[in-house]
């Protein structure tokens, strides 16, 4: 029986959209594990609503390579593809530390509120062992960084493009002393950008960004199943 994070339906969502961000939100989270089969009568009697707009999400998750549709078979969770985590870390470290280093020469004070902001609700989150949450604000502040470079549609394209990467860092978050890593990269990535010091931020992003290699190979020997 699988087992959701539910969440409201927002203001004007309809019901095929509201399944879909369901559904890709528990992936994202793990909640739904690599490999793990879902139904759509399984995924329609748990949300109590008719098997069509979960047919139509299972169909949009296809799409992002989030999961698997096997004729005869069923429908699966997407295997993480290390090799696609090699690219997007590549791709990730290529775009961000041209944001970092745009971010070091001038972020609009509006946007280094927000970082603030991010950073305490981080806290907060791995404090109360939040994992989801935190991986949530994680991206958030990534986000708010090529958003005040005026680059914002860049990180939405890099984050469509790196499902495999945030599934992979999502599940090494599980372990609070991997929180406690992160949050501490980002307390150091803020105060960089804040003074101005281009090549103690790039520092940052790189082992932030690379330490996904060694997350890896940890998570795949402790979860050979989750991964192809």
């Amino acid at each position: 029986m699988i087992e959701l994070t539910i969440t409201p339906m927002e203001p004007r969502e309809n019901v095929r959209a509201y399944v879909y961000r369901l559904l890709y939100h528990n992936i994202m989270a793990v909640r739904l594990t690599p490999g793990t089969a879902v139904s759509e009568q399984e995924v329609s009697s748990y949300l109590d609503i008719s098997r069509t707009p979960v047919r139509e999400a299972f169909i949009h998750l296809s799409q992002d390579g989030l999961v698997e549709i096997l004729p005869q078979r069923g429908t699966f969770v997407s295997k993480i593809d290390t090799a696609l985590i090699e690219e997007n870390r590549f791709m990730r470290l290529t775009l961000e530390r041209a944001a970092i280093r745009l971010a070091c020469q001038e972020l609009p004070d509006m946007y280094l509120k927000q970082l603030d902001q991010s950073l305490n609700d981080q806290k907060e989150a791995m404090d109360a062992g939040d994992s989801a949450r935190f991986m949530t604000l994680d991206n958030e502040m990534h986000g708010i960084i090529f958003a005040g470079c005026g680059k914002p549609h860049v990180w939405q394209t890099l984050m469509q493009a790196n499902l495999d990467y945030l599934r992979s860092r999502a599940l090494s978050v599980l372990n609070t002393e991997e929180m406690d890593i992160v949050y501490a990269k980002h307390q150091s990535l803020v105060t960089h950008i804040r003074q101005h010091e281009t090549d103690q931020a790039e520092r940052d992003i790189n082992e932030h960004i690379d330490r996904i290699i060694i997350d890896v190979a940890a998570l795949r020997a402790a979860h050979p199943d989750f991964f192809k």
